[in-house]
């Protein structure tokens, strides 16, 4: 089975004490579900450009040969594709 490229962001790589992780197919996603948790969980509704770029450096890319539903953390937002 060939392997899926998927976009991954953490709380804890961009310095915050908080087990959040979220993985998605593609980098706006990550972005849009990062930004949700951050208004939701650390009360920070306003994303400035500095703070999206920031966000958009830190994310990186995952391969999986299945879908990547392996991690178990805090508040995880993994999708599930059927």
């Amino acid at each position: 089975m060939p392997q899926r490229e998927y976009k991954q962001l953490s709380c804890r790589e961009a310095g915050a004490d908080c087990d959040f992780l979220v993985r998605a197919e593609t980098g706006d996603e990550v972005m849009s579900l990062a930004s949700e948790h951050a208004c939701r969980v650390h009360q920070m509704c306003t994303i400035t450009p500095e703070m999206m770029g920031k966000m958009q450096s830190l994310s990186k890319s995952v391969w999986c040969d299945k879908e990547c539903t392996s991690f178990q953390k805090t508040d995880i937002h993994i999708p599930h594709w059927g």
